[in-house]
């Protein structure tokens, strides 16, 4: 399995023209040209494409990584939790219900979990 892809950007953005990575997903269509050293992690069922480069040239490099969670729509619900958990803890640090929804998903993560 490929579950999660990563593309790493050895170029700066000002070396060239066009090179963008265009990724796209269940949360739509993202174009990213990062400066060198900087990586894009995504889905690995993503259509990608990188643009035509018209001037300088783009170093970069790709590879997939294989999850503990074998199954995308779980990884989507444990992404899905853990974006609402990080925004709720910025928004009410002190909430008291945030102990019991990290668990939750730390609980779901374990169960969900392949060796």
């Amino acid at each position: 399995r490929s579950d999660v892809s990563t593309t790493v950007f050895f170029s700066d953005p000002d070396e060239y023209d066009g090179g963008e990575l265009v990724v796209e997903d269940t949360y739509g269509q993202r174009s990213v040209k990062l400066p060198a050293g900087d990586a894009m992690v995504y889905p690995g069922t993503s259509l990608h494409r990188v643009n035509p480069v018209t001037r300088g040239v783009r170093y970069g490099s790709f590879f997939w990584t294989h999850s503990l969670v074998a199954s995308d729509e779980r990884r989507r619900l444990l992404f899905e939790l853990d974006q609402q958990v990080q925004q709720l803890t910025l928004r009410h640090p002190d909430d008291a219900s945030l102990p019991a929804l990290s668990g939750v998903y730390h609980n779901l993560l374990r169960m969900w979990s392949q060796a």
